[in-house]
């Protein structure tokens, strides 16, 4: 599986409305600025997070971007469902038991006078195990909570505008 690129800004841009004191929206612009990012290409990250309701658009002149909930109830899932949608990351189309289901196994081993044929591992189970793994990772993200991640300052997590550092240093580079 390959991860989008706007799934890692969308994880930026989560953790930056994280430290953001909730009473003041962060502008679009700055944001998009700091991850070296386009506003539209922005907006569309933007969408998604909103769209799965993690973050919310305020608008006028003073308005921009601000999470909906608490760090802390916004898992890492929630923002890798948000940017990569919940399709499987293998799909059964069924093609591996077209090629390899014995559904006709007499009939196969009759062919090639075969008395016994064990298949103790088949080769459909192969994708029962891109199953198991896709669930275990999505249950560690779904652990692992925003706020777990963020910095905190005497024991407490750190909440601040950020406006005025953006300002300072637009660029992440």
């Amino acid at each position: 599986m390959k991860a989008k690129p706007s799934l890692e800004q969308a994880l930026c841009i989560v953790a930056l409305l994280g430290i953001q004191d909730r009473e003041i929206p962060l502008h679009s612009q700055l944001v998009a600025q700091r991850l070296g990012i386009s506003t539209s290409y922005l907006k569309k990250i933007v969408q998604k997070l909103a769209g799965a309701k993690i973050v919310k658009t305020v608008s006028g002149r003073e308005g921009g971007i601000v999470l909906t909930r608490d760090p802390h109830e916004i898992t890492l899932l929630e923002v890798f469902e948000a940017i990569e949608g919940q399709s499987l990351f293998v799909k059964n189309t069924g093609l591996v038991n077209k090629v390899f289901g014995f559904d006709q196994k007499q009939a196969f081993m009759n062919t090639y006078q075969l008395t016994d044929l064990q298949d103790q591992q088949p080769v459909a189970n192969v994708l029962a195990v891109f199953g198991k793994a896709e669930d275990l990772y999505r249950q560690e993200l779904a652990k692992l909570t925003i706020g777990e991640v963020l910095p905190t300052s005497a024991n407490q997590p750190v909440e601040l505008d950020w406006t005025k550092w953006l300002k300072q240093h637009p660029s992440a580079e």
